[in-house]
């Protein structure tokens, strides 16, 4: 199977997006981190076996409705098929279109991949990064599962029978569980077999119960009988109780009666009509004696007012001094709101002068005298003295770059004469480049040369040629004309004819000969003057013009530090101008100190701002003088006011404090108020006097009327004085109550006592002794009502008990019933047993599968990882009970997994993965995905893996996902940039 296409609707990140992957035996799919990697790897998952919705509405992509795709793969069977996933149609499930245009659904999808589930998928085809460290702690149950999947692939019944075994048996018996049946049927025979335990033991006791029973009822009729006695007397003495307070009552009026003194006689109403005459006449009288004090009071008042009055003429001069109180009044308001001005405004003097810390006091501001030019000269100074600190900045700036730059030149100058060669030793390369040249004119003249003679003998030999056959053709001429014309002539002339030509011919070859000589002698091959090779002469140019171009950085480094020197005299010209305008800027400082001595411990930047204070200070302060002026004249209008009051208080005798004008002024205003007030209480007493005598003499005509009238009662009631006869009259009052008390209890016991009462009066005891005879007959009654109650209690549940024993066949119940539990237990142990015994087959035969692959599997890892150890290691022990993976190095050496490095970890892990992948691509033909998995390998190791998997990518698609660079360009096939 290979993937060729895929068409992303809406998965996480990746919103109408395609990816298309050629033939290639590798893909490499490059990005960053966060590039989306991962979920793509993800959507080819999702594409094969789908998603639960959960993992699914994790991918639902934030700017599309629609999560799915599509994703086309080749196979040998149906070859080109489309699976195509939508979240929201069929929930998901898969649906494949082949080239014929059918359409086939999940179940199809499903027999496609064999019944390869995902889990299998990802524990063979796939893995990253994160994987890489699972085989530290990879136990041999867990190689026994991933072993098991390989073999049983396509089929999860084993796996599903063995999690069904499981769950059977956990819900028949935990060891220490309550939920599961056979522990739930332990719990319920336990319960019923104490129940029949307590049947059995109940019905041994029944004829202890009948006898228990009558002894409460004997018991029963006893209690009721004393409670009912004991009801009777605490009725009694309860009604004693109440009548107690009657009793005691009784008795005291009685002796209050003997012991008392009798008023036989005493006037009818007398006490009513003596507070009738007390009431008209004690008011009258309390009045008299009121109007009689007022008299005095009043009069003494009046004369003590009449003392206290000013006379007219001091009453006239002290008005005069309150009608310029509003005057002066205003005069120390002004004063006081100046004396606060003048406060504030020294304070705030004091305040910014201590904020700007000059030294210079307030009392000098007034001598102070600031010109108008003068800010601008200051602000001359700080800027001349700024812009020349700048530009000494900037040249000490410049002298450490020119420093800097010359000891750079400097030292790339002694660098390059370092690497500059002897003169001897150039003059050296020189003549042998020369000799080379000289020896290379030399052969091609020689090779010219050669070529001309070579031509020359070449044709004198055409030349010989031709003067030959010309002879011989010309003396056969003359021969055969010789023979047919019989001259002999002819003959003999073609003879010499033959001569010449042979003549001609041999001084030709001389000559050819010669150059063939002279040509040997001069050949193209003859050997040069100077033994110099090519390479020697390449390399004598490349020494030479490494030379020349060393010799010319030098004379330009030269020429830049020659730069460097005349940059270094301008800077020391610069340096010396700005020296000279700080020395004017000193002096310029210095007048300015010698003027304003204050300016010493300020610098010259603030001097302009300091100039703008100084000029507002100038202005409070002449502020503040005016104000003083103005406080001045309103202080002595106070104070020629103020002397007027002490005369006058002189004068009059009067205590006056003068301290406060103010209080001076409320002085006086009170003085006028209090002999005002006192004038009017000297009028108002003599009017009061007047009138309080003319009402004292009419009370006195009053009161002799009913002083008679009390006069005549006294008489009456033979008493002495109005004290005498209210005694008398309490006397014969209670005298009269008690009587009449007295008769009305004996009423009331005679009622609650039919039999008589007297027998109680002679002798009664404290109300503590009743009270504690009434709660001891309390108790006693209540402890025998609350026997009564047990013993009502305890004869229910005895009757009870003994109904229950007579008419029950519980106990038959009971014991069948626990017989019929322990049946049903036996039962599901049968069935624990049974699932216990098929889950030890079912592990043996897991072990029989693992048994089956894993040699082959790690046969298989061994090659990889010595391979991708470079041999170092040579065989891996798979893990055993609860030991990890072991491997042997090439020296015989075990290591444990543990002890070896995070990278020959790595290396053991991807070995073991291909080698599953391997076995398991025999029988299905899927693509691989890595994801990120060679991250932390260095070059070489990376070089390895990528050519196992070349290997590996020969008979199946591998697609490699990765954020590195350099595995990219170390992979060859086809590049996916995301």
């Amino acid at each position: 199977m290979r993937i060729t296409d895929i068409i992303i609707y809406g998965f996480g990140q990746w919103v109408d997006q395609q990816f298309t992957f050629s033939s290639s035996k590798i893909t490499t799919i490059y990005g960053e981190n966060e590039s989306g990697k991962s979920t793509l790897q993800q959507f080819i998952i999702f594409m094969l076996f789908g998603m639960p919705p959960k993992q699914r509405r994790f991918y639902q992509p934030k700017n599309s409705s629609k999560m799915g795709g599509r994703m086309v793969i080749m196979t040998p069977e149906h070859h080109r098929i489309i699976i195509e996933r939508i979240d929201d149609e069929s929930k998901g499930k898969a649906s494949c279109i082949l080239e014929d245009g059918s359409v086939k659904d999940e179940e199809w999808l499903n027999k496609l991949l064999n019944g390869i589930g995902i889990d299998t998928y990802q524990s063979i085809f796939s893995f990253s990064d994160t994987d890489l460290a699972h085989i530290r702690m990879m136990q041999e149950d867990e190689l026994n599962e991933i072993l098991l999947s390989i073999g049983l692939t396509g089929s999860s019944i084993i796996y599903d029978a063995e999690k069904r075994l499981h769950q059977e048996i956990g819900s028949l018996y935990k060891p220490s569980g309550r939920k599961p049946e056979i522990n739930e049927q332990l719990t319920l025979i336990q319960q019923q077999s104490k129940e029949l335990a307590e049947l059995r033991k109940s019905e041994s006791t029944y004829n202890n119960k009948v006898e228990h029973k009558q002894y409460l009822q004997e018991r029963y009729y006893t209690v009721q009988e004393e409670l009912v006695k004991l009801r009777q007397e605490s009725r009694k003495l309860d009604t004693f109780i109440q009548a107690l307070p009657l009793l005691r009552e009784v008795r005291s009026i009685q002796h209050q009666l003997h012991n008392s003194n009798h008023i036989e006689d005493f006037p009818e109403h007398g006490v009513e009509r003596m507070d009738q005459y007390r009431e008209h006449i004690l008011p009258l009288r309390s009045e008299k004696s009121t109007r009689e004090n007022n008299v005095v009071k009043y009069h003494d008042k009046m004369l003590e007012a009449k003392d206290l009055l000013l006379s007219d003429s001091t009453e006239e001069s002290l008005n005069e001094l309150l009608d310029k109180y509003s005057e002066v009044q205003f005069a120390v308001e002004e004063r006081k709101r100046l004396s606060k001005l003048i406060s504030k405004q020294k304070t705030r003097l004091d305040e910014e002068f201590q904020q700007l810390h000059v030294n210079i006091s307030i009392s000098e501001l007034d001598k102070l005298t600031l010109p108008f030019y003068i800010e601008k000269h200051w602000g001359k100074i700080r800027a001349d003295a700024e812009k020349l600190s700048y530009e000494k900045q900037q040249s000490e700036e410049q002298k450490s770059q020119l420093m800097e730059e010359n000891e750079f030149l400097k030292g790339k100058q002694r660098n390059i004469e370092n690497q500059l060669l002897h003169e001897a030793h150039v003059d050296e390369l020189k003549q042998r480049i020369d000799a080379y040249q000289t020896n290379k004119v030399l052969q091609a003249e020689n090779q010219k040369m050669y070529q001309k003679w070579q031509q020359t003998g070449q044709h004198k030999k055409n030349l010989n040629k031709r003067i030959l056959y010309s002879s011989i053709i010309i003396a056969s001429i003359f021969m055969i004309t010789s023979f047919v014309i019989t001259e002999f002539w002819l003959a003999v002339l073609s003879i010499i004819v033959i001569g010449f030509g042979y003549s001609i011919r041999r001084i030709n070859q001389q000559t050819i000969d010669m150059v063939e000589d002279m040509s040997e002698a001069n050949g193209p091959d003859d050997t040069a003057l100077v033994d110099v090779t090519l390479e020697e002469y390449h390399e004598a140019i490349s020494i030479l013009e490494e030379q020349e171009n060393l010799q010319k950085e030098s004379e330009q480094f030269n020429k830049k530090i020659q730069d460097n020197e005349f940059a270094w005299m301008e800077w020391k010209r610069k340096q010396t101008t700005i020296f000279e305008r700080l020395e004017h800027v000193d002096r310029q400082k210095q007048e300015q100190v010698t003027e304003y001595p204050f300016l010493i411990s300020i610098e010259v930047d603030y001097w302009p701002d300091l100039y703008h204070h100084l000029q507002r200070f100038i202005q409070l302060n002449e502020q503040l003088n005016e104000d003083e002026q103005l406080y001045l004249l309103e202080s002595t209008k106070v104070d020629n006011y103020m002397n007027q009051c002490e005369q006058w208080a002189l004068n009059n005798d009067k205590q006056l404090d003068l301290d406060d004008p103010e209080n001076v002024l409320t002085q006086l205003a009170a003085i006028k108020e209090k002999n005002d007030r006192t004038l009017q209480e000297y009028q108002h007493y003599r009017t009061l006097w007047q009138e309080e005598r003319n009402l004292e003499q009419q009370l006195e005509e009053s009161i002799s009327v009913y002083q008679e009238s009390i006069d005549k009662l006294l008489i009456q009631a033979k008493a002495e004085d109005e004290e005498t006869f209210y005694q008398n009259a309490t006397l014969y009052k209670e005298e009269t109550a008690l009587k009449e008390r007295n008769i009305e209890l004996q009423n009331q016991l005679i009622n609650i006592f039919p039999d008589g009462f007297a027998s109680y009066l002679k002798q009664l005891e404290s109300n503590e002794y009743y009270m504690k005879m009434q709660e001891q007959q309390n108790t006693t009654l209540k402890e025998l009502e609350e026997e009564v109650e047990d013993i009502r209690n305890n004869l229910a549940e005895e009757q009870a008990i003994i109904n229950s024993l007579e008419g029950s066949n519980e106990l038959s119940k009971k014991t069948h019933q626990v017989e019929l539990e322990k049946e049903k237990l036996n039962a599901l142990f049968r069935q624990w047993a049974i699932r216990k015994v098929a889950k030890s087959y079912l592990t043996e035969a897991k072990k029989n599968y693992r048994d089956q692959y894993l040699t082959s599997v790690i046969q298989e890892a061994n090659i990889y990882f010595s391979t991708l150890t470079d041999q170092r290691y040579v065989k891996i022990y798979p893990p055993i009970k609860n030991q990890g993976f072991i491997v042997e190095t090439n020296e015989q050496r075990i290591f444990h997994v543990k002890e070896l490095s995070q990278g020959t970890i790595d290396q053991l892990y991807i070995s073991l993965r291909l080698a599953i992948s391997k076995i398991m691509s025999q029988q299905y033909l899927l693509p691989f995905l890595i994801d990120d998995a060679l991250v932390h390998f260095d070059t070489k190791r990376m070089e390895r893996v990528i050519k196992i998997l070349r290997r590996t990518a020969e008979n199946q698609q591998v697609i490699l996902f990765t954020c590195k660079e350099e595995i990219m360009q170390l992979v060859e096939g086809e590049v996916l940039q995301l």
